[in-house]
């Protein structure tokens, strides 16, 4: 059992086919069916389901995929290592991020990635954070954003920034009506959200979790008409006029700039939620993991500096604390777009 034989494993496993996994490996389909035939005969077990259309990990599958991903990363440190700390980082990182902050992030990062550690491949997952957790822990990332401490059994999670919500609705929204209570600042006290026809993310979503939380402290009820868990859709529903809803300012930066929505900030009390970087506990980080989550502070650094995203920044002398230094203000006015 080498360690190639185990890349080539994962490769079939999270393709979930044999010819995705040789396209992306650049061999020859055979090659890689004749080589995980080889490795299910040293370990006499069957690795692999063959279905109609690909493939699928048996139990023992599943159970060798940890412990391959495991061997891997651990190899990596040991090549680290022996490398010596004057080498460059090499090899692949795979990074998740949440779809709200994906379109922020990705293409600063790739280019700050490909300009200083042009021997390091950079993959960037995106979809919705439930599912980092535990991709972390099984290896199938190597860093992953996430918003909740509490979802950190067996990681390593810091505090990167925390970053401030908003009110979304329509373009067409009359503020000077006076019913959102907008003052000079360009915000809105929460106790408005009572008062609207809300379209907000199902339970248990993390960000529906956190409104209703503040609600129930503050001795309200929100009027929920409808939910809708995929960003894009939910934003489109707002800009239809079909009620407002609250997201973070990375879920609605394209339609602001579009000109579909607006924005107010939330405030009296402000809501705002913690971003958190996390990677396994128990899986050491190599020199690229390092390099690639130094240059992601980096980036989202300058950009909340900048003013491109309403946070307020974790030390980084220290970021797993709760305390933050002040980020520049964003002025979205009475309703930015």
């Amino acid at each position: 059992m080498d360690l190639r034989g185990l890349r080539q494993f994962i490769a079939v496993v999270e393709n979930g086919s044999f010819t995705a996994a040789a396209e992306k490996l650049r061999i020859a389909q055979p090659a890689l069916s004749q080589q995980l035939r080889k490795l299910e005969l040293e370990l006499g077990c069957q690795l692999l389901q063959r279905l109609p259309r690909g493939v699928m990990p048996t139990p023992e599958g599943q159970r060798l995929l940890g412990h391959a991903r495991d061997l891997l990363a651990r190899a990596a440190a040991v090549r680290d290592e022996l490398r010596g700390e004057a080498a460059a980082p090499i090899g692949d990182v795979t990074l998740h991020l949440p779809q709200s902050v994906a379109g922020l992030l990705t293409v600063p990062l790739l280019s700050a990635v490909l300009k200083e550690f042009p021997q390091v491949r950079l993959r960037v997952v995106e979809s919705m954070t439930g599912y980092i957790p535990d991709w972390l822990r099984n290896g199938r990332i190597d860093l992953g954003m996430l918003f909740h401490a509490e979802a950190g059994r067996g990681l390593s999670l810091s505090r990167l920034l925390e970053e401030q919500l908003f009110l979304v609705g329509p373009a067409d929204a009359a503020p000077e009506a006076g019913f959102l209570g907008v003052d000079g600042n360009g915000t809105v006290p929460f106790a408005t959200l009572a008062k609207l026809p809300m379209i907000l993310p199902g339970v248990p979503h993390g960000l529906r979790e956190l409104i209703d939380q503040m609600a129930r402290r503050h001795g309200m009820k929100l009027q929920a008409v409808a939910e809708v868990d995929a960003l894009a859709q939910l934003t489109e529903a707002v800009a239809a006029g079909l009620g407002w809803t609250i997201l973070s300012f990375t879920a609605i930066r394209e339609a602001l700039r579009a000109g579909r929505v607006q924005a107010w900030r939330i405030d009296r009390p402000a809501i705002s939620r913690s971003v958190y970087l996390g990677r396994a506990a128990d899986r050491p980080g190599t020199r690229a993991v390092i390099a690639v989550e130094r240059l992601l502070r980096q980036v989202m650094t300058r950009i909340v500096q900048d003013g491109g995203w309403p946070a307020v920044l974790a030390p980084a002398r220290c970021p797993e604390t709760v305390i933050f230094r002040q980020a520049q203000r964003l002025d979205l006015g009475s309703g930015s777009k």
